[in-house]
């Protein structure tokens, strides 16, 4: 059994995976956190706190990123 924590550092890991990188480092796609919520069987409460959870991870790994390239 994985920790809650854990969880949604795996998830965060494995959906890192379906960005786009250009000139910049793009969002991991909205669909695509759906998706890894509804193959992992998430009821319509939980996927709602793992999109949140998963955009907040994603936008301080993003601010990170910038400031790393400035």
């Amino acid at each position: 059994m994985i920790r809650g924590d854990d969880f949604y550092l795996k998830a965060f890991g494995e959906l890192s995976s379906c960005r786009q990188f250009g000139q910049c480092i793009g969002p991991i796609p909205w669909y695509c956190t759906i998706e890894y919520a509804r193959v992992h069987h998430l009821d319509e409460d939980m996927t709602e706190v793992f999109t949140v959870v998963i955009r907040e991870l994603d936008e301080a790994y993003l601010e990170n990123q910038r400031e790393q390239q400035t």
